[in-house]
This record gives C-alpha cells, structure tokens and sequence, in this order.
C-alpha cells in the first residue's frame, strides 16, 4: 500500500479552524477542514429541527457538528489512515477535558455538567486515533463529547474503536463517523442523554459502508445496521456524496475486541430502551438488559429494510414503532414491505426529541 508523506502528515497543522463570522465568532460552514470528510462533504442532518442552534467546529483530526439544544455533538467525523494510527499509538493519553470556547456561553457544555451524574464524558472521535499530542488533546473538548454509560464506554465502546483501528491498518484509510441517537427526552441536567451511540464506517478500499449501533447502557449487546437504516434512525447521513451503489454495499465491520479479547463479540441484540442508562445510579441488572426489540444480523444488505425480511432480520419494525408514537404501532407493522417509506413520511412527527419550536407538542 503506498503510504502518505510523514511530511504532509506532521507539517500541515491547522493554524485556524475557523471561518470568523461576526454572530458568533465560529465557522459558516467546515470549509476549512474538508480532508476530514468522506468526498470532502460533511454530513448532513435530515430533520431541519435538529440544525437549530448548531455550531460547525473544525479540528486537527475531526470535526464537530455540535449542538447548543442537546449540549453535546450531533456527530464528529475523522478521515483514519494506517499512518495516523501507528504514530497514535506512540502517544501517551493525557486526560485534559475542556470546555469549548468557541462556542457562546450559553450554549457552551461545561465540565459541571457531569459532576455526580453518573455518566462518563464519553468521547466521540476517541483520542487514541490521533497522530500529534495537539490533535490527541483536542479531542477532549467538550464539544467532543456526550453523556455515556460508564460501563458502554469502557468496555464495549473501546472495543468498537480498537476494531475501527485495526481495520484502518489492514485497508489503509476509512472514513469515520460517530453519533448520538436521542429517542427519548431524558436529561442529566442540561444535557441531553442519548439512548443509543452510532459509529458509521466507509472503507475505499472494498467500497462499502456500514454502521455499528449499541444503546447507550451497560452489557455487551451491539449490533451492525446498514446506512440508509442509520439516516432514518438518527436524522444523520454521514456520508451525503456517497453513490447509491456503495451506499447500499454493506462493509463487513469487525467484531469488537475490549481490552484485546481474542475472539471479539458477535453482533447481538439492541433496543433503545436498554440506553441512557447512567452507572451506579442506575438499579437495573445487567442480565435484564439483555432482552432486546431490535435484532441485528449484521451482514444483511439493505434492501431488506424495505422488504418482508425486515422484522425478522433487522427488527426495524419493533425498533420504528418503540420509537415513534404508540398508537401508531399497530398501523405500522400492518404495513409490511412499505414499512420504510411510512416511517421516512412519519417519523419525524413521533419520534425526534429536536421539536420544532412552533410545534403544538
């Protein structure tokens, strides 16, 4: 594999991040880190409710779409190769949590806003991917973080990330991004807490995409789901430029190894209810969240989303219908091989927690 310039790699810091503008000191838009994301397009929120009050941020390694309704990213997005990877792991972590100071005041995440939560300040771009001790502590603003399960992020969650590195060594570069999914209004004071944590992944070489989703609690249960599925989940396409034939091409993701297991963790079974779930605080057993709605094959393409497979294979209707209202549930596994056009025409009027303000709910 021909491998990048070290050069090009250590010699091209961003020296500014950010397009001024006069409203509020940050990017328009992330023209200024465009290498970050996979056809140089960033990714785009689906539910115009989700873009309010959002602030583009740009980085050394990754970017951040940040939110100032949740107090946490909508999605981080790295552009991984084997090169940042092996100079990454020569760099000692340094834990340096920080606000974001480019953000305002009033929407900015502070570091009191974890205290005695129960909740770890989990990463999203995880900062053993990054190459240089500037970009690796970059990654501990706040703007980079969300509300997560302790034990979700020691364990399964670094498992998920080492897999994520050990794939960039063997294919050379991929393109990563990693996200909250909120189906539930619950809270740890200003924060919102997310129920379930994306990580989606496009490898050039083989000309795929696929996206691993867990819920946001203790166990070990996650699951592989294909990309068209992730965008009607989480009103996130992280990757817009993408042809519909690789879109649809469904990547083989690895199994997550915590701590170097051996064999990895097959997928498993994953529902929404079994997240934002904080540590100790929390009185469920963990053998009880292993019932789950949504089972995950983890190799089916995508085209069974939409076909009679569907409930079988990727459990979408159980999950959709959880989500969105209850009354709606009986209509909805009613319908079958429509299943997924009813729920792009519905779901957003039942399921996002970003309402629009003018809503009457």
């Amino acid at each position: 594999m021909k491998k990048a310039s070290f050069a090009l790699l250590y010699g091209t810091a961003i020296a500014a991040c950010y397009l001024l503008s006069p409203e509020t000191g940050l990017a328009d838009d992330f023209a200024a880190c465009p290498d970050h994301f996979q056809g140089g397009s960033a990714p785009q929120i689906t539910r115009d409710a989700m873009s309010r009050d959002t602030f583009p941020l740009c980085y050394q390694g990754f970017a951040v779409l940040y939110s100032g309704v949740s107090y946490t990213p909508l999605w981080s997005a790295e552009h991984l190769t084997e090169e940042h990877v092996d100079a990454a792991s020569a760099i000692r972590r340094v834990n340096a949590f920080h606000p974001e100071s480019n953000i305002p005041d009033e929407f900015r995440s502070e570091l009191s806003d974890y205290t005695r939560t129960g909740y770890d300040r989990g990463h999203m771009t995880p900062s053993g991917d990054e190459w240089t001790r500037e970009a690796q502590q970059e990654t501990y603003t706040l703007a980079n973080m969300i509300p997560q399960n302790p034990d979700n992020n020691r364990n399964l969650w670094e498992g998920i990330e080492a897999s994520i590195r050990e794939l960039a060594e063997d294919d050379g570069e991929l393109y990563v991004v990693t996200g909250p999914v909120f189906t539930k209004k619950l809270h740890a004071g200003r924060l919102l807490v997310p129920t379930m944590i994306f990580k989606a992944v496009y490898d050039p070489s083989q000309h795929k995409a696929a996206a691993y989703l867990v819920a946001n609690g203790p166990g070990r249960a996650w699951t592989q789901v294909p990309i068209p599925y992730l965008v009607t989940l989480s009103g996130v396409n992280p990757f817009p430029t993408l042809p519909d034939e690789e879109t649809n091409n469904e990547l083989p993701l690895p199994w997550p190894k915590p701590h170097g297991d051996r064999h990895g963790i097959q997928p498993g079974q994953v529902s929404p209810d079994n997240g934002g779930i904080p540590g100790e605080t929390s009185g469920k057993k963990e053998e009880d969240l292993q019932s789950a709605d949504l089972k995950g094959s983890g190799r089916s393409p995508a085209s069974t989303i939409a076909s009679g497979e569907t409930e079988a294979k990727y459990g979408a209707i159980l999950l959709m219908a959880d989500i969105m209202k209850k009354e709606a549930k009986k209509e909805f596994l009613r319908l079958g091989k429509s299943a997924l056009d009813y729920v792009q025409k519905h779901y957003q009027s039942g399921a996002s927690i970003f309402h629009n303000p003018t809503s009457k709910e």
